[in-house]
Parts: C-alpha cells; structure tokens; sequence
C-alpha cells in the first residue's frame, strides 16, 4: 500500500524559494541609437583623427614582414601568441572598422560604439607593435573609454534591479515511484526527467552490454538524516541558474572555512582528501526546505527505480532486440516506459485526482487515494519473460489476469472511479468502469 502524499492535493501551492544570480537581477533596457550632446560630439570630433591615426597603423602592419625580423625571434612565447592572435582575426573583423571609419556616411551610434569598441581592444595589441607610440595608443584609448561610458549612460534606460528571492512553481508533472516516493520530472532538463538515464540505459543494451547497478538509497538516508539539500544536489537534479537561501548557521560556517582550507592546500595533502572515503566534503551552500528535499530524494528514487527495472534483463541473450522492442511497444515516450514497463504510478495531469498503474494490485496499493475520491486508471504492463527471453504484455482478458482483477473490483468499496483498459496499443478502453 502507496502513503498518501496530501501534497498532490495542492500542486499549485508547490513552490520552492532560491537566490538570483547577480547578473540574473539587473533588467535594464538599452536604445539602439541616441541623439549625442554637443559636447559629446566635440569630444567624438576630436577623436576622429587619433583613430585614422591608429587605423594607418594597423594597416601598415605586416605578418610576414614581422615574423623575418630578429625581434620577433627573440620576443617572448607569450608574445609570439599575442601576435599570431591579432592576425588571426585583423582580416575577420578589421576591415570592417576601416570601412565604417573611412567611407561609411552615415554611421549611427550603435555603429560608432561597435568600432569605438574593436579599437579599443586593438590598442591592446599594437603597443606591443609600436613601443614608440605607447603613450598615444593608451591616451587614445582612455578617450574612447570615456566616450563609451557616456554612449552606455544616454543608451541606458535603469529599471529597478529584481528582487534577490525567486519563487519557482514545480510543473504537474508527478509520479509515485515503485519504491514509494514522490518524483517530479522537474523544468525540463534531461537529468531532472530521466531522459538522459534512459538513453544511457538503451545504449548499453543494444551494445548487449549489461545495465549498470545505480542505487540511490544510501545517499537518500544521508540526505533524510542530515536534513537538507546541497547545492550540487540541486543542481545534478534541476540545472537552473538559481543559488539555494543558505541561513548561516555554525554548521555552515564550519564548512565554509573547511573550504578555504581545501583551496589552500597541496597537491599531496588534496589527493589524500578526494582518496578518502571517511571525509565528507564540505557543504557550505545547502537549503533545509522540505519541499527542496522532496524534489531530490525523489529524483534520486526515481533514477534507482529505472535502472533496477531494467536489471531484470541483464541476463538476457537479446538485450538489443529487448530495447528494440520496448521502443516500439512504447512509441519510444520515457512516459509510456516508466509507467508500463519500470512500474511507475503516474499522477495525471489532465484529469483532476486520477492515477495511471501498470500494477495488478493498484486497487489494493492505491486505497488510501481511492477512499478519498481518487480515480485509478489500470493499463497493461509490459514483462520481461526470462524462460522466452523477451517482451510481452500483460492480457487483461486472460483467465488468471480477468479472475484476479474481479476478485480486486468485488472487494472494492471506495469512492474514486477505476478503469481498466484492456487494449492499450489500439485505444480500446473500457472494460470495467466501477463507481
């Protein structure tokens, strides 16, 4: 018998709390094109010979000229790559400076930052080129900083920074797991919804190579027993850009230094430590929500539910020609595999309070949800037959199958409706329809 998760009656109150990132916060909006003061265009005017100035320069320069001379032999590797590097790009997006600079007419602003910009970051380089002209290069380039700070200024339109918290709503998209945790697939990531595990799972198999053992329960009674989540959990699990709300506690501090000390250490002294498997890594970023923890232990049940349902083939002669035909008996849908094959119970997300099983036994498993009103909906599952060494599914109309399902339904006294779909590659539903 399934517990009775009461957090499947309010999934929209399913709400975890993180942290923007910094660059997350900031939601200002930039004008393509300004109209520019006149003091602005003074400075810009008096600039504009320094950059034909240093566009002379850059055109006067020659790779292979360069690479003949007795200086460039002795230069340094570090410059040598310098170097090769400015004329890796000069012919890629130079010339297209030179001709805004030259003979472009009407240059708007966001084409004069573009080239103000390319400049800058060339100057970088031609003071290697021309020692002689270092202090012109780095007062030109201070002028074309000032001017694009105040082009960056008129562009900006400042819109308060976002708040630091975020509130995220996790989708209804929800299984029981057939060791009895609650999962959500999560936000999309191929991690999160076990995409990623599945194609790894399908690979081995049509290598005929065996499905590696991946079990979680250990690390699920770490995680129950200390009573949070890390960062790295959260992250293996979702993949979002947010930081979990750390409250500082000695704990926390305790690891934080635990940290500092491990980034000071030597090599020898940080080998020992990754080697060892009595010392627990530092955790300096954790979050004690239940409703965070209930996302990761599911996951981590989840992950341990597939690869055991598919355990059961690792002896088979046939493994490429078993996944081959999972696919096909499942249209290939991760969905369709967890709840027909892996024995995932799935809670719907169309239909209000309505559980899809594979499961023979859902009337019995499922009470607790069909005497508060719940709907049970049983579909065939797919087994793996050791003796016939493949695929088949379960036949609702079958003498032992039809008996036992009758036995279930003349035992039932719930409120929730059942049915049971006999045919579900056709869409043939309704055998029993119980009230």
């Amino acid at each position: 018998m399934y517990k009775y998760f009461s957090e499947l009656e309010k999934l929209k109150d399913f709400k975890t709390y993180l942290i923007r990132e910094s660059f997350d916060k900031k939601q200002d909006l930039f004008t393509s094109n300004i109209t520019f003061s006149d003091n602005l265009l003074k400075k810009i005017g008096n600039l504009f010979p320094k950059l034909n100035k240093i566009d002379e320069l850059i055109v006067a320069l020659n790779e292979n000229l360069m690479m003949k001379t007795p200086e460039y032999n002795l230069s340094s590797y570090e410059t040598r790559l310098s170097n090769e590097e400015f004329f890796q790009h000069k012919d890629e997006w130079y010339f297209e400076t030179h001709y805004d600079l030259k003979e472009k007419i009407d240059l708007s602003s966001w084409n004069l930052q573009c080239v103000l910009k390319k400049i800058y970051y060339n100057i970088n380089y031609l003071i290697s080129f021309y020692p002689n002209y270092k202090e012109f290069l780095l007062s030109t380039q201070q002028e074309i900083r000032m001017i694009l700070n105040e082009i960056e200024i008129k562009q900006a339109i400042t819109i308060l920074p976002k708040s630091d918290g975020i509130t995220v709503n996790w989708p209804n998209s929800w299984y029981i797991t057939p060791n009895g945790y609650l999962y959500n697939t999560g936000l999309g990531h191929k991690t999160g919804n076990l995409v990623y595990s599945f194609y790894k799972i399908c690979d081995f198999l049509e290598h005929n190579k065996k499905v590696p053992n991946i079990n979680h329960y250990k690390h699920i009674s770490n995680i129950l027993k200390r009573g949070y989540i890390t960062y790295d959990e959260f992250q293996n699990y979702s993949h979002l850009i947010y930081k979990l709300p750390t409250i500082i506690t000695p704990e926390v501090e305790y690891d934080i230094k635990r940290c500092k000390n491990i980034l000071n250490m030597d090599e020898e002294e940080y080998k020992k430590m990754i080697t060892s498997s009595e010392i627990e890594w530092p955790h300096p970023e954790r979050s004690y929500q239940k409703k965070l923890i209930t996302l990761i232990i599911g996951h981590l049940a989840a992950e341990t539910a597939l690869h055991s349902s598919f355990a059961r083939v690792n002896e088979s002669s046939h493994k490429n020609e078993i996944i081959m035909q999972l696919r096909h008996l499942t249209m290939n849908d991760i969905r369709d595999v967890l709840v027909r094959f892996s024995g995932f119970h799935k809670i719907e997300s169309t239909v209000d309070n309505t559980i899809t099983t594979s499961s023979l036994n859902g009337i019995t498993e499922f009470s607790e949800y069909l005497k508060k009103g719940w709907n049970l909906h049983i579909i065939p599952r797919i087994i793996y037959d050791k003796n016939k060494d493949k695929l088949s599914e379960i036949n609702f109309n079958s003498y032992f199958v039809s008996k036992h399902l009758d036995n279930e339904l003349a035992k039932y006294e719930g409120k929730g409706k059942i049915l049971i779909k006999d045919n579900w590659i056709n869409q043939k539903y309704i055998r029993y329809y119980f009230n």
